[in-house]
């Protein structure tokens, strides 16, 4: 191996003028320039290992959906309040039931055929906040899973750390389809949010890396596309599977295909990673896998590789936030933007019940809303740049919001809040998007494992708080968590003004190499 000092800019050694020095960034833009179609087919394979994302993330949407609309009077203080309700058309609500403190099983049956462990385990009403709890608690294993992701990123490599990541989710998925009861099912939420957080992250930090500089915005935007569909074909499962088991059992299987897709994979592991280890050997024969399977060619011969030897340790990354305070103001900057996209974006997720009448046509346009999200992210990094697209998104959240708070009936299953914050939330699948690409290439490679960690950490808390602020549409007034939502989505432009665009800039190696 060939150790080399960091040097500034292109210049060389004066006595090693027939060498030359390139950076691992320096070596992928040089050889590829353009986008072809098995570097196209590279990116969207990877879509491929995150499948599973959505479909996991939201599972307690329809595993645990309350059918308030779907019951059926079996009590005499049930039948006689129906037979002196003056509007019998919206009897059958959650007002009722709730109001009267009907009890299931007594006062009435639920008339659906799809079963539910809210509606086995009688979580409805006074028990709702159990939902939200166990929504919740997958994002508070999630944050476990990133603070140990941290070491495991730089401990095995990117790949492999995804890889581990996803069997634990695989396994932990299969397994809530036999809990027993509400406890069991929140150990094995909180497991599955432990690996998937590893392996989602993971799956980014390994892909991004070997993305060229022009075409970053393409690959970060192939990348959540995988989040989107899998939330289309969850949306399917859904409606197509009566059991809640059954559903569990159904994306065990779709994990089970990430698992195995993360592992063919023709992307060797980050060459990034082994240089920042000092392993010159390993990245250079990473990059000529990553060449030769993207149809494109590069020589070593006379070139070495930039790079400064680091010792990967945790607590040395921690302290190296102190010694450079540039890196610590983007790191709490982004941090802020993935706590507030994360709020809004899964209030809705959960929340779609109670916002339109029907939660798989309303949860379905919302997975849609979210494919176009992704693409249009990509376009708006060419016209505005980073820095300017996730501002712009940011403002469309704001703006539909606000508009969803005018009171506007079109049919009766159609209003403008409706409408409003299907359209809100294309420009939160967008912002999402965007916070993913700026962060990455906003952290230096060296931190960056540690970075996407605790900015995806942030996430999770607002991924946590997003199921309990949707209970807000059922105890307050309907505007209430819509300005809510248009404050954050203020609060994350204002964020994002503070940061640097990164726009056809080189990605920083280390922290020295940032310049605020």
């Amino acid at each position: 191996m060939t150790s080399v000092e960091p040097i500034t800019g292109k210049e060389k050694p004066k006595d090693s003028l027939q060498e030359e020095f390139f950076t691992i960034e320096d070596v992928i833009d040089k050889t590829v320039n353009k986008l072809n179609f098995r570097l196209a087919f590279i990116f969207w394979a990877a879509l491929s290992t995150v499948f599973n994302a959505g479909a996991v993330t939201d599972m307690t949407v329809m595993t645990g959906n309350i059918p308030y609309k779907d019951w059926t009077c079996s009590s005499k203080k049930c039948t006689s309040l129906y037979a002196a309700a003056s509007d019998k058309e919206t009897f059958f609500s959650q007002q009722t039931m709730c109001d009267n403190d009907f009890i299931a099983g007594i006062d009435f049956h639920w008339a659906t055929k799809k079963t539910t462990f809210t509606t086995d385990w009688n979580i409805y009403c006074k028990n709702e906040a159990k939902l939200s709890t166990i929504s919740g608690v997958y994002f508070f294993g999630g944050i476990f899973g990133l603070l140990c992701s941290t070491g495991i990123f730089d401990r095995i490599g990117r790949k492999k750390g995804a890889l581990l990541g996803s069997a634990i989710t695989t396994l932990a998925t299969a397994a809530s389809a036999v809990a027993p009861n509400y406890e069991a099912l929140l150990v094995f939420r909180i497991m599955s949010g432990f690996g998937l957080m590893i392996s989602y992250t993971g799956t980014y930090c390994w892909i991004i890396e070997f993305a060229p500089t022009n075409l970053r915005n393409i690959a970060s935007g192939f990348y959540p596309m995988g989040w989107s569909i899998s939330s289309l074909i969850f949306a399917l499962l859904g409606y197509l599977i009566d059991k809640w088991q059954h559903i569990y059992l159904a994306t065990a299987g779709i994990c089970a295909f990430s698992t195995i897709m993360l592992i063919v994979n023709p992307l060797p592991e980050s060459p990034r990673f082994h240089l920042v280890r000092g392993e010159e050997k390993e990245a250079k024969k990473c990059l000529l896998s990553f060449f030769q399977a993207t149809g494109n060619r590069f020589s070593f011969e006379g070139v070495n590789l930039i790079y400064e030897k680091r010792v990967q340790n945790y607590f040395k990354q921690v302290s190296d936030f102190k010694r450079y305070p540039a890196m610590l103001k983007r790191t709490l900057l982004c941090m802020l933007c993935w706590f507030f996209v994360s709020i809004i974006g899964f209030a809705y997720t959960f929340g779609w019940s109670k916002i339109g009448s029907n939660l798989y046509t309303s949860y379905l346009l919302g997975a849609l809303g979210g494919s176009i999200g992704n693409v249009s992210s990509i376009t708006a990094c060419k016209l505005l740049g980073r820095k300017g697209a996730t501002i712009f998104f940011f403002g469309g959240i704001a703006v539909f919001n606000f508009i969803a708070m005018v009171h506007v009936q079109f049919s009766e299953s159609w209003t403008l809040e409706y409408v409003a914050s299907l359209i809100g939330s294309i420009s939160g699948s967008a912002a999402f998007a965007m916070v993913y690409l700026y962060t990455g290439e906003l952290s230096p490679t060296s931190h960056r494992g540690m970075i996407m960690c605790l900015s995806s950490s942030s996430a999770r808390v607002g991924s946590f708080l997003g199921p309990y602020v949707s209970l807000l549409y059922g105890v307050t007034d309907r505007r209430v968590p819509l300005a809510l939502f248009a404050g954050l989505a203020f609060c994350g432009c204002l964020v994002s003004f503070f940061l640097p665009d990164t726009t056809g800039v080189a990605i920083p190696e280390t922290p020295k190499d940032i310049k605020d």
